[in-house]
């Protein structure tokens, strides 16, 4: 069976859950109290996110060239049709967005476009690990939690120990050309493992592809060193993730209020935070089904009443979905009629 199959019978099955446990008369009673004005201002709560998002991305891009504001929200969006719906697109993150700039401005290394993408989600995760860090904690000791969900914190506290050991041990005093033997011995081996032939049918030597690795590696660290070192836009980039997270946190506010129901702000915060993350790490496209059911997981366990979880879950879905499959799909169709992004050789 391929995983297209198993991932569609999982939905069914998912979905299949989500009906069981809905209260049927509440559902008729909240849907006719809907109120469609809030679901509409969550809707430009959305828009304004991704119109912030990109307002970020910008300025980040801005340091090496200048693009278009439109330029860019067209390939952001269009960037989120792979990251919602196709598997490799999560595992290989911003290489398409990076990409995507090298071919509309035709200048600089994909290395440094790399940079702007690595530096725009590395502000928002840290904006994002501090509601994060809080909700895990309070889940962690403060609720009665699951044992799978109490083993996948325990792992990420050990991960971040490690994290933190391994930072220190960078301040160490460690012996360099230690550190550059293991490379470049790990770089030659990736060359000749025998899975990456078309690694090495792309180039005429293993002296070629270092050097572009070695190459790309430089220009991604001075680019990335050059945003760092500037604390007042580094400080600005930060300011508009702060805002935009704001706003992600408001739509799902307003959408509870949609439905006659008053969310207080620390369970908003845990469960949506919580949300936010597994909906990240899960190694799955974003369709409708699996997505739902951890939303309304969650929400259930801060004390939110099952059916009215689930249609806020639903709703919540729908306004994202709107903007990362419908106008998405529509930003892909405009560049391709206008040939925006398009390889030019």
């Amino acid at each position: 069976m391929k995983f297209g199959d198993i991932l569609f019978i999982t939905r069914l099955i998912t979905l299949a859950i989500i009906l069981l446990v809905i209260d049927y008369q509440q559902l008729v009673l909240i849907l006719r109290s809907i109120d469609t004005n809030l679901v509409i201002l969550a809707l430009l709560l959305e828009f304004s996110g991704f119109l912030l998002w990109t307002l970020k991305w910008k300025f980040l891009v801005d340091r090496l060239k200048n693009v278009k504001f439109t330029i860019l929200f067209l390939g952001l969006m269009g960037g989120n049709v792979l990251n919602t719906n196709v598997l490799r697109a999560r595992t290989f993150g911003g290489f398409g967005r990076a990409t995507f700039l090298k071919n509309v401005t035709n200048d600089h290394k994909h290395a440094n476009w790399y940079a702007t993408v690595a530096m725009d989600q590395a502000t928002n995760n840290f904006v994002f690990s501090i509601p994060l860090i809080f909700s895990l904690l309070f889940v962690f000791l403060f609720l009665d939690i699951p044992l799978w969900l109490s083993i996948l914190v325990e792992v990420i506290v050990l991960v971040l120990f490690l994290l933190a050991f391994f930072t220190y041990l960078s301040k160490q005093k460690i012996d360099r050309s230690t550190i550059s033997g293991f490379f470049y011995l790990s770089l030659r081996r990736i060359y000749d493992f025998t899975l990456f032939k078309v690694i090495r049918n792309r180039f005429k030597s293993y002296k070629i592809f270092e050097e572009l690795v070695t190459t790309g590696i430089a220009e991604f660290a001075k680019t990335c060193k050059s945003i760092v070192k500037d604390r007042k836009f580094l400080a600005k980039d930060i300011g508009l993730s702060i805002l935009m997270f704001t706003f992600i946190y408001s739509k799902a506010f307003i959408i509870f209020r949609s439905v006659e129901y008053t969310i207080a702000l620390p369970d908003l915060i845990i469960s949506l935070s919580l949300i936010l993350w597994l909906s990240s790490i899960l190694p799955i496209p974003g369709g409708m089904g699996i997505k739902e059911l951890i939303m309304i997981g969650i929400y259930s366990m801060v004390g939110i009443p099952i059916t009215i979880a689930a249609i806020v879950s639903l709703i919540d879905r729908a306004v994202y979905l709107f903007f990362v499959i419908i106008i998405a799909y529509l930003s892909i169709v405009f560049m391709r009629l206008f040939h925006i992004g398009e390889s030019k050789g």
